[in-house]
């Protein structure tokens, strides 16, 4: 690979995803800050994603670790327009590429780096090229995957250490303003701290742990603990299904779906006492600002991988003999690995951060 050009002073990172992705990435971009602290920074990046899934500009932007931010539209396969955003890389002369991407295979791998090269930037380093890069393999650490935060920073380690188990790594540069508006939004509730925290919302239906369980956790909650305030977050979409929880709250109650930026939504996050949520966005954001998360996991991903963030978290996940499969919507199993996790088991998990 030859020495990082330690003299960088224009550097272009390649991340594509969503608020997870952007999430799990986070310590790389600060690793990037302080190793090139005068360097404009710039990211090519997806945007928009989806309704759902706020893009990583508007995660990242205003933290202090972006410059600049181009669009890459995903699944570009036109020649002329591939050739525009080529233009667009190159005439910026980056000195460092940083790449970020997922390279979920030896091809792709081979075609992410190409491109950056193809685009002038003389040095790319991250790109996955063995294995273990590839493929998200077993940690006897663990007992489970490799997390998809180490898997990053493994991948840019010639720039230095992550330093994953530093708070500092995580700082999302919450701003005054943003802070103000998250007050602002929860007080017209009667909820200032001290809440819980959850959402319901998922990008994949074999995520989804099903309406009739969230309902009777609420009852059951409620009933255990009528003084806490209750807090829904997540996207517009998922109000009227929010709404029907929050019916069943003894306690104050606010509904901000929809009803905040993905920043202000993490300013509200910092003041929850517990996050209750699936393997989504939202709990890779209310993990981030500090907050214990009891997650609900499908077993669609590895174990492992995609946890979030932090050692006061409690993960429900149940390996089945499908666990990793990946898909979005199961037929074959009516996904028997999130129906596992009863009511009675999320209760159990949850009781010991409220007491």
């Amino acid at each position: 690979m030859g020495r990082i050009n330690t003299g960088a002073s224009r550097i272009l990172v390649y991340r594509l995803g969503s608020l997870g992705d952007t999430l799990l990435a986070l310590p790389v971009f600060h690793l990037i800050r302080r190793r090139f602290p005068a360097a404009h920074v710039t990211v090519l990046t997806n945007r928009p994603v989806q309704a759902k899934a706020p893009a990583l500009a508007d995660v990242l932007e205003g933290a202090g670790l972006i410059d600049e931010f181009i669009d890459y539209p995903v699944g570009l396969r036109d020649w002329r327009s591939l050739s525009q955003l080529r233009g667009k890389i190159a005439v910026r002369r980056f000195d460092l590429a940083v790449n970020l991407g997922a390279g979920w295979s030896f091809a792709r791998s081979v075609r992410d780096h190409l491109f950056l090269r193809s685009c002038g930037i003389e040095q790319v380093i991250g790109t996955p090229w063995r294995r273990r890069d590839i493929t998200c393999l077993p940690d006897a650490e663990t007992g489970g995957h490799e997390w998809e935060a180490k898997r990053l920073a493994r991948r840019v380690l010639p720039l230095g250490d992550a330093q994953l188990q530093r708070e500092s790594s995580w700082d999302l540069g919450i701003s005054v303003d943003e802070t103000i508006a998250a007050k602002a939004l929860l007080a017209p509730h009667g909820v200032d701290s001290g809440f819980i925290a959850f959402s319901l919302g998922t990008k994949a239906d074999v995520k989804d742990w099903t309406q009739p369980n969230w309902l009777a956790l609420m009852r059951a909650l409620a009933a255990r603990h009528p003084g806490i305030a209750l807090v829904g977050i997540g996207a517009s979409d998922d109000i009227p299904r929010t709404a029907d929880c929050l019916a069943q709250w003894e306690g104050p109650t606010a509904n901000l779906c929809g009803a905040a930026s993905v920043r202000t939504t993490a300013a509200v996050l910092s003041s929850a006492r517990l996050f209750i949520g699936h393997d989504s966005g939202p709990m890779h954001l209310a993990a981030t600002v500090g907050v214990p998360c009891v997650a609900i996991f499908a077993a669609r991903n590895l174990p492992g991988q995609w946890y979030p963030r932090g050692q006061r978290n409690t993960v429900l996940y149940h390996r089945t003999e499908c666990f990793g499969c990946g898909l979005d919507v199961c037929l074959k199993y009516d996904k028997k690995c999130i129906r596992a996790i009863g009511v009675d088991d999320t209760l159990a998990a949850i009781e010991p951060y409220l007491n």
